[in-house]
């Protein structure tokens, strides 16, 4: 329900916006598509956790107890981190070692694993934001 109502509040801010046409896409085009696509797939998942039968407890509560809380914010102060140095270190660097922690959180047993991980996420994105898209990301001190 939350993620519903998130979803609509994601259509309402993006009504605001100019649409376009498929062939010339306004900057509401894709925020209100994924905010209709978003709201379907929760109101989907909404009825069907209503229409399963069996379940006993709180269902809410069968969702939420194997989930790690520990992790949740240890996570949000890397995303913190990784936000306030962006400009002075730059994307390449801080989006290697925010990826290789997390990679390192998820449960990836060798370091040596996260960390390539992280510089190949790294990497990828870069080249694909850079170079493709040709977005402007901070190079930070590197200057890469």
């Amino acid at each position: 329900m939350i993620i519903m109502v998130f979803a609509a509040l994601i259509c309402f801010e993006a009504s605001k916006l100019r649409f376009g046409t498929p062939r010339q896409p306004g900057p509401a085009f894709l925020p209100l598509g994924y905010g209709i696509l978003l709201f379907l797939i929760a109101a989907i998942f909404v009825i069907r956790s209503g229409m399963r039968k069996g379940t006993s407890g709180d269902p809410a509560g069968v969702l939420w107890h194997s989930l790690a809380w520990q992790r949740v914010p240890i996570t949000l102060a890397a995303l913190l981190v990784y936000a306030l140095l962006l400009e002075r270190l730059g994307y390449p660097f801080c989006t290697w070692v925010l990826m290789a922690l997390l990679f390192w959180g998820k449960g990836v047993r060798r370091r040596s694993i996260a960390i390539i991980g992280g510089l190949v996420v790294s990497i990828v994105s870069y080249i694909l934001f850079n170079d493709l898209l040709k977005v402007r990301l901070p190079s930070g001190w590197f200057g890469i």
